[in-house]
């Protein structure tokens, strides 16, 4: 690829932050769980535009941490900040029941108190927002790739997390949520294990 065309590619990269960043924290625009993915989709495709990471170890290590990072601030703002997750409100609640707001989601969909929509979001939300982290530590760091180093990592992660939402009265401290996050990111740790054996193996064999 023509270096030009990745300098342009690297200047629409800041300028798409920028603005994105804007967007998000003005108060002034709402953003659905869709658009925010469109956008992220977006911001992936100008980087790997502009770094061409294919074939080259470093651009593709430095394609990866800038990724990560961008998958860090959405999560941030998402548990922190988002307007449409009413992170501009002082709530704050616990529960330490475990399956007690699962339960309670469920049975309002049942009784038609709650659309379909809601509950996905809320529940699978919760399931998929730590994903991307099965990903990325094992791949920034070797202990990652135990399986109770991950899970202790992804536990206190989240807990830390649930407890300052709670403090900061930015949402619930639910041991749901906690459930929902350790077992999403546990599951995709698990299915890309095989992966990532086949992937060492090769590494010793060269």
């Amino acid at each position: 690829m023509k270096k030009s065309v990745r300098i342009f590619f690297s200047i629409v990269c800041v300028f798409f932050i920028v603005v994105n960043i804007y967007l998000e924290h003005s108060g002034k625009f709402v953003f659905s769980p869709l658009s925010k993915l469109i956008l992220a989709g977006c911001f992936v495709l100008f980087l790997t535009l502009a770094l061409n990471p294919f074939g080259n170890k470093k651009t593709k290590k430095a394609w990866l941490w800038i990724v990560f990072l961008y998958y860090i601030w959405m999560l941030a703002n998402l548990l922190f900040f988002d307007l449409g997750m009413g992170r501009d409100e002082a709530v704050s609640g616990m529960n330490l029941k475990p399956f007690y707001t699962i339960r309670n989601y469920l049975k309002a969909y049942e009784h038609g108190n709650i659309s379909k929509g809601n509950v996905i979001m809320n529940l699978m939300g919760n399931i998929v927002a730590f994903m991307p982290m099965a990903v990325f530590l094992p791949l920034f760091f070797k202990s990652q790739n135990n399986i109770l180093m991950f899970f202790l990592t992804i536990f206190l992660m989240v807990a830390t997390i649930e407890a300052l939402q709670y403090v900061t009265h930015k949402g619930s401290c639910d041991i749901d949520d906690l459930i929902l996050n350790v077992f999403g990111s546990m599951a995709v740790w698990i299915f890309l294990l095989p992966y990532r054996i086949i992937m060492r193996y090769r590494e010793r064999v060269k």
